[in-house]
């Protein structure tokens, strides 16, 4: 990569680094703040879905910000936002206040992967399997060191609210770094420049690299609609999303509590909470090299397509595993799974860029990371409930069968690689 790429790459990294980590914070400290606010776990679970789901839903007018205005002055806003976001979070004094300060940082984080990952894709012309590989790699260590960050911050404040604090400052100065730092063909975040500026409205995505379609409801040259173009695979990869993002936010929010109830070691410590966030830290640590592999593989591989389609042929029994498991066996298939599945998501980024257009790639990932973190969401609330009638092991087994259906619809995304859906519409008025 060209020293300019890699500096765009270290800096969407960064992001994605501090992005994880401000959203992996609330699982670490799970089960103090449902004690310190008399709340169940299908109610933390609730105020959980709604930050998540903001998370989400943010990233559709996040891609569209990102194609007309720039990747860069949207992450500087994104960062900026979520530190201001995660200090107010440390402050609140109860839990409606909680709830209201986490959907801010929700709708702030919700920047970041339409414009960080439209940044590398547009921006990165060598090795951008590599690019992105990195990117993952470092959202990985956000997630990995966070729960040791926030178990800490329990042991040696005595409060989950420092790890929130802590986070914010900085967040504070790596906004101030990413909005001093220049970048080739981006530019930078001026308020006053940024409502003056215009841009044409980008449009669906298509596998090729030709200049856009006219926008929906106009029609082109010697044409009476607008033709859209979408690969079926396309579709699937979204479809896979969605269950992906499930397994990947419930996982995520309830290994703490997992491994506090059934791993003994922890559950008989002095400091629970600070093992299960040690333990979770060194276990979530191995998605560093599943991360580094998804990303690195992609240049090298002729059909990347397969790749998420053998990532989820292993993880759908793990996790099966997983669920009815202890102890040490369940500390081992637990670092199998954090290995293989965090391989999916520089694949998965692979992909989507490889099926959207160079124009509307902020579009394509907001899509993506809508159905990823927004429709995934509802695995909070989803576990909450399991976990309370239930138990959290019967939600792994549910996350089990989940990761069968993601491993048909991955082989779906290769099958059906040569089909695309084509149709026209117009918007007329009804005389």
């Amino acid at each position: 990569m060209e020293a300019d790429e890699r500096k765009l790459t270290w800096l969407a990294g960064f992001s994605h680094f501090i992005t994880h980590g401000y959203m992996t914070l609330l699982p670490a400290v799970l089960i103090v703040i449902t004690a310190e606010h008399s709340l169940s776990f299908t109610e933390i679970g609730l105020i959980a879905n709604i930050g998540y789901f903001l998370y989400g839903l943010g990233s559709f007018p996040a891609g569209y910000l990102s194609d007309k205005f720039g990747s860069k002055r949207m992450l500087t806003i994104g960062v900026g936002g979520m530190a201001v976001s995660s200090i107010l979070v440390g402050l609140t004094p109860g839990a409606t206040a909680f709830a209201v300060t986490y959907a801010m940082l929700g709708l702030f984080a919700s920047i970041h992967h339409p414009a960080g990952l439209s940044l590398i894709a547009r921006r990165v012309n060598t090795r951008r399997g590599k690019a992105l590989g990195l990117h993952g790699v470092m959202g990985n260590v956000g997630l990995f060191l966070t729960p040791l960050v926030a178990s800490y911050g329990v042991k040696f404040f005595g409060t989950w609210r420092a790890a929130y604090i802590i986070y914010g400052m900085l967040g504070l100065l790596f906004a101030a770094v990413l909005h001093m730092t220049k970048l080739k063909d981006e530019a930078d975040l001026n308020w006053r420049k940024l409502f003056r500026r215009t841009a044409p409205r980008p449009v669906v995505s298509g596998r090729d690299e030709s200049p856009p379609a006219p926008a929906a409801g106009e029609a082109g040259p010697g044409k009476s609609a607008a033709l859209i173009v979408v690969p079926i695979s396309l579709l699937l990869l979204y479809l896979g999303s969605v269950l992906s993002g499930f397994i990947f936010r419930g996982s995520l929010t309830f290994f703490p509590t997992l491994l506090q109830s059934e791993v003994h070691f922890i559950n008989i410590h002095d400091e629970p909470v600070y093992m299960a966030g040690v333990v979770t830290t060194a276990v979530l640590s191995l998605g560093l090299i599943g991360a580094w592999f998804g990303g690195y593989i992609n240049d090298k591989i002729k059909k990347p397509e397969f790749l998420p389609f053998y990532i989820f042929i292993v993880v759908a029994p793990v996790l099966y595993l997983i669920s009815s498991l202890v102890d040490a066996k369940l500390l081992l298939f637990s670092c199998l799974f954090s290995l293989v599945y965090y391989a999916w998501q520089p694949a998965q980024n692979y992909l989507v860029a490889k099926y959207t257009k160079k124009a509307s790639h902020g579009m394509g990932f907001g899509i993506n990371f809508f159905l990823i973190f927004g429709v995934g969401s509802i695995a909070t609330a989803t576990g909450g409930y399991v976990t309370d009638e239930y138990g959290v092991d019967r939600f792994y087994l549910l996350l089990s069968y989940i990761g069968g259906a993601a491993c048909f619809v991955a082989l779906g995304v290769y099958l059906a690689r040569a089909y695309l859906l084509k149709f026209t519409w117009r918007l007329v008025r009804d005389e």
